[in-house]
């Protein structure tokens, strides 16, 4: 697929769309939106960059790209860590939404809340504490205030919920999405005119899920209806540890099982091993072996239980519960599963919102890539495994996170994987893992959360080719020109 460069009449018809100080295509600027290491690290300066705030320029934008082959590629809170920059060139336009930043509409009777690109977490979640304390919006785990909702969803992550009630883009009950031939799409009830978004499935097949995992390909999403949940006020997290991450699972499922009373008080359940254990000291000291974490009584691996409820006395009850199964498990078994006594401190900032993961070994020259997948969560303690040997082999620190999808359902894991950003051959390493656990991993059935274009969707793909040529096909029906972040989910 050929594009076209931006000339200075694109530059000077977009600035007449949304005015001339929202489109900049200064070097500086242009550059300053370049974002690597996080998930990706392949990442390129896009030509101009646009900041629209109306749907209808967006339209516009869309319209005169189109018209004129150049790439798009929308990015709204700008975290993704080279996932919502450009990955050809020429590079096209960037199309900053993050001044799309309204909370339109909260209904706590159908319990939503319609969302723009914009809205990042923190502000969110302190609108709802002041305005409707009683609920909350699934706010993004283990991720910084700036964060934004409806990034996480549509990319199919994970919030402080997703342990009771799915995966982040289960929460989307309807989008607003603008496409490349002008048209703006509805999905679910929403697609009725007059209509509220109150039913994901609305006139007949979903649309929705077309544009959830699209890393921006499918056009731009410009609203969606979110589920909100309540919100208990009682709350605590309780630990407990293991030594080995097959107990961890299995201990974790028996908990999970019990939807009703046990597991659907738990709204977080995360864990992993002892090097997530959080150190704030210099880099030269961060201690690096087990032996010194043993010492102080902490697990090899251990699990999270954020638990909410809606009075002392059922909190209390839920609590016990866990414990007596844990208890359970050990007489069964023979294996320990210490209890992990959090400080006050500790528990405290577990429950502060939003929360962002504390990885220690970013303090090695701050190189550290999210390599995350989906996986059976009878499956998760093998993957941990075969990720660990992995990491240790190939020189890195067998950083692991954990976390249960919809009472242990799923599993999301998440090696992370902490190289040195100044040192080429330590990038050229962190590829090879890469390429040698997609291999492994797809052979084996689990599915990689955000594939990257050069390893995951290749691979991916090749084994699931029906899929993706009906995938460019549908894509072809509004996006004629393959304008939409080309180079994404292996599609040129």
């Amino acid at each position: 697929m050929s594009y076209n460069p931006v000339t200075k009449d694109v530059v000077e018809a977009l600035r007449s769309i949304v005015g001339k100080e929202y489109v900049n295509d200064k070097v500086p600027m242009r550059y300053a939106y370049v974002s690597k290491g996080i998930m990706g690290l392949e990442s390129i300066p896009a030509e101009v960059i646009v900041r629209p705030r109306h749907v209808e320029e967006i339209r516009k934008i869309l319209v005169l790209a189109n018209e004129n082959r150049i790439p798009v590629t929308p990015v709204a809170g700008g975290l993704s860590g080279g996932f919502a920059s450009p990955l050809i060139s020429p590079s096209g336009i960037l199309l900053d939404c993050s001044r799309m930043d309204r909370i339109i509409e909260v209904d706590t009777d159908s319990r939503y809340m319609v969302v723009e690109p914009g809205v990042r977490s923190g502000t969110v979640w302190a609108y709802f504490r002041k305005h409707y304390p009683d609920w909350a919006p699934p706010v993004p785990d283990g991720a910084p205030p700036a964060a934004t909702v409806l990034g996480d969803a549509l990319e199919r992550g994970f919030s402080m919920v997703t342990g009771r009630y799915g995966p982040q883009a289960d929460m989307i009950l309807g989008l607003e999405v603008v496409v490349p031939t002008g048209d703006i799409i509805y999905t679910g009830s929403w697609a009725l005119p007059g209509a509220k978004p109150f039913y994901k499935w609305g006139p007949g097949p979903d649309l929705g899920g077309l544009f959830l995992g699209a890393q921006g390909t499918m056009g731009v999403v410009t609203k969606a209806a979110v589920k909100i949940v309540p919100h208990p006020h009682y709350k605590t997290v309780v630990a407990y540890g293991m030594d080995n991450p097959y107990d961890m699972q299995e201990a974790t499922l028996e908990v999970s099982k019990r939807e009703i009373g046990i597991a659907d008080h738990c709204v977080m359940v995360q864990g992993g091993n002892w090097p997530l254990v959080m150190t704030r000291w210099p880099k030269d000291r961060v201690p690096t072996d087990y032996e010194f974490y043993k010492k102080l009584g902490i697990s090899e691996w251990w699990m999270n239980f954020e638990i909410w409820a809606h009075s002392q006395e059922e909190l209390d009850f839920v609590v016990k519960r866990i414990d007596e199964i844990m208890k359970d498990y050990e007489a069964k078994t023979g294996h320990k599963l210490p209890q992990w006594k959090l400080h006050p401190k500790q528990i405290a900032s577990r429950l502060k919102k939003p929360n962002k993961i504390a990885i220690p070994y970013s303090l090695w020259e701050a190189g550290f890539l999210f390599i995350t997948w989906y996986t059976p969560w009878k499956d998760c303690a093998e993957f941990a495994e075969i990720y660990n040997e992995k990491l240790v082999e190939y020189g890195f620190p067998p950083v692991m996170w954990i976390a249960s999808i919809d009472h242990c359902r799923q599993a999301i894991c998440m090696p992370i994987v902490c190289f040195d950003s100044t040192d080429p051959r330590s990038i050229e390493r962190v590829q090879e893992l890469n390429r040698e656990t997609t291999e492994i991993f797809l052979d084996k059935g689990w599915v990689e959360y955000r594939p990257d274009p050069y390893v995951h969707a290749p691979l991916m793909y090749s084994k699931a080719k029906t899929y993706h040529e009906y995938l460019k096909k549908i894509r072809a029906l509004w996006d004629p020109n393959y304008i939409m972040h080309p180079g994404r989910l292996g599609i040129p």
